[in-house]
């Protein structure tokens, strides 16, 4: 039977995502992955690139897999797509062993649920696996990072499991090694990873038996990967912090890797209030899928007594406190299915609080960051259905299966469609404009993709729009310039670079696109400043280089043009261009 099972799992997989495969590279995908020069030569940074220095790359692992990705297939999306699926089916199947090695714990050894053990893995696993949530972390292709952190670390959770029921010495030193390895893997691939041995100690106290002594020496070296983290934040955001050991032993590494790791001006209390209603939503959508959107237009919440903010927490505490008195009826009672449903709950808690809780993210809300977490949420779901077969016994079993059933194909249905939308471009930023229209950065993607396709009208809009709603919009203004430049308003092209570097005076590209306007124009001395103006922001500016040279030439400067092709040659060794006007100087 568990073949069948696992054969159903990989096959519906396979089913849901089948029109995925042409999904092209979206959003973030673009500086992550194409933009990314290590995925094309992973050797340069054989050095640095390891499991365990501190100055490693914090998701080494799942870098080395882009980076196989490009050495088999180059960029081609199919071949990223295959990977990331392969990554879901195999969590799904580690899932589904997850739960039929919890009924073999010692807790629930004398206990043969009416709905079936196998029955209960495999629904548990194709919820989790066709819930079209999961299309925002595997069809998104960099978000190869959350899914592959999740199967690691449902790999080391299982190999640890295994392990301490396991009758064999040699087998589970074996499982036991597998499982710390999985666990450093898995914090390598994503940060989410963190709570993984907090969920490992869960799993221990809940299920399994044995002396205390012993059980907290298992789980020592799993919590001790738990600094792999912070100690890589500091190390490759301190200079000087290069010594593990005294990162280690430094009693404030927590609080200071927090506050390395918040990359938004929001502060804390308002990122953690605005989450308590994120929680609530996260919630609905596993629920009740629809309206998922790849860029949402969050309010931010700035005091805990807003009616928003109480009302999550209120709900919040309810289904945590649920959780707890599940836990105390599961002691009390030796209740087996309370027990399950409080794991689960305190699974999706745990799981989500590296990303919704008091670390200040970009983003506050990102479908993804529901794939690791959703595992908990779906067990404990299953123990709830369970418990309702139970109670009612046989003819409720027929009534599970059956509304269970409807259920995976309602979702299937709806993840095939998404799948839809993320398969073109333009289609998944129109949906995302439609359901964020206040929101600056949709405009803007969906602008760019539409000057992609030659609709230089529509991009213009889409470009203007985003600057009335984000006034300070850097790039909004410098494609808007460059539009304004291909149909020859060049005095409308240089207000909106100028627009652009006073947004943000450290953007090199527009100063680079204004001085080409004035270079045209024959404004040599502006030309020339606004060049020299790029390359000091960007050095390795090639382009601007050869544009200030070209410049140069034209003003008869032979001597400085020189050095200024030399330089090109020293950050790209191979430009033609370069090359040929040294060539034509001396």
């Amino acid at each position: 039977m568990p073949i069948v099972h696992l054969s159903i799992i990989a096959a519906v997989c396979v089913i849901v995502y089948s029109n995925s495969f042409k999904a092209p590279f979206m959003y973030d995908d673009y500086t992550n992955i194409i933009e990314k020069s290590v995925i094309r030569d992973i050797g340069q940074y054989k050095d640095s690139y390891t499991l365990i220095s501190p100055k490693a790359n914090r998701r080494f692992v799942g870098v080395l897999t882009f980076a196989l990705n490009y050495k088999l297939n180059g960029m081609d999306v199919r071949g990223f797509h295959v990977f990331n699926l392969i990554v879901h089916v195999l969590t799904a199947l580690a899932l589904y062993r997850l739960v039929t090695l919890i009924f073999q714990t010692p807790f629930f050894t004398a206990f043969d649920p009416l709905f079936g053990r196998g029955l209960t893995a495999l629904f548990t696993a194709l919820v989790f696996a066709v819930h079209p949530v999961q299309t925002s972390a595997v069809t998104y292709i960099v978000q190869r990072y959350t899914s592959l952190a999740t199967l690691l670390c449902l790999v080391s959770l299982l190999s640890y499991v295994h392990f301490r029921l396991t009758a064999s010495r040699a087998l589970g030193y074996t499982l036991y090694a597998v499982s710390v390895v999985s666990a450093v893997a898995a914090m390598r691939t994503k940060e989410i990873a963190f709570t993984l041995p907090v969920i490992a100690v869960l799993f221990e106290f809940m299920f399994l038996e044995g002396k205390l002594k012993k059980r907290i020496l298992y789980l020592l070296p799993l919590m001790l990967t738990m600094l792999i983290i912070p100690i890589s934040i500091l190390a490759n955001k301190t200079p000087d912090a290069t010594d593990a050991l005294t990162i280690a032993l430094n009693p404030g590494i927590i609080d200071s890797s927090v506050k390395m790791a918040s990359i938004t001006d929001m502060t804390r209390s308002e990122y953690l209030f605005t989450e308590l209603r994120v929680i609530v939503t996260y919630f609905r959508l596993l629920f009740v899928p629809v309206g998922l959107n790849l860029d949402y237009d969050y309010t931010v919440f700035r005091s805990f007594f807003q009616l928003e903010v109480v009302s999550s927490f209120l709900v919040i505490a309810s289904i945590f406190v649920s959780a707890i008195y599940m836990l105390y009826r599961s002691l009390a009672l030796n209740h087996h299915l309370a027990r399950l449903y409080s794991f689960g709950i305190l699974w999706f808690f745990i799981a989500l609080s590296v990303e919704s809780s008091v670390i200040p993210i970009k983003d506050v809300i990102n479908e993804y960051r529901l794939y690791y977490p959703s595992v908990g949420f779906f067990i404990a779901v299953m123990s709830v259905v369970v418990w309702l077969v139970e109670k009612k016994k046989r003819r409720a079993k027929m009534t599970a299966l059956t509304a269970l059933s409807v259920i995976i194909i309602l979702f299937a249905a709806l993840t095939l469609m998404r799948n839809n939308v993320w398969s073109d471009r333009v289609a998944l930023w129109e949906d995302t404009v439609r359901k964020s229209p206040n929101k600056a950065r949709p405009h803007y993607n969906l602008g760019y993709d539409y000057l992609r396709q030659g609709r230089v009208a529509d991009a213009s809009r889409e470009f203007q729009t985003a600057i009335l709603l984000k006034p300070d919009f850097a790039d909004a203004y410098n494609n808007l310039g460059d539009i304004y430049a291909s149909q020859g308003r060049l005095d409308a092209a240089i207000d909106v670079f100028k627009k652009a570097v006073e947004a943000d005076p450290f953007f090199a590209v527009a100063y680079n696109n204004m001085g080409t306007i004035y270079d045209e124009r024959g404004q040599f001395d502006e030309a020339a400043a606004d060049y020299r103006a790029a390359i000091k922001l960007k050095p390795d500016y090639i382009d601007a280089r050869l544009n200030l040279g070209n410049l140069l030439i034209k003003a008869n400067r032979r001597s400085e043009a020189v050095i200024e092709f030399q330089n090109v040659l020293e950050f790209a060794p191979y430009n033609e261009e370069a090359s040929n006007k040294l060539r034509s100087l001396q």
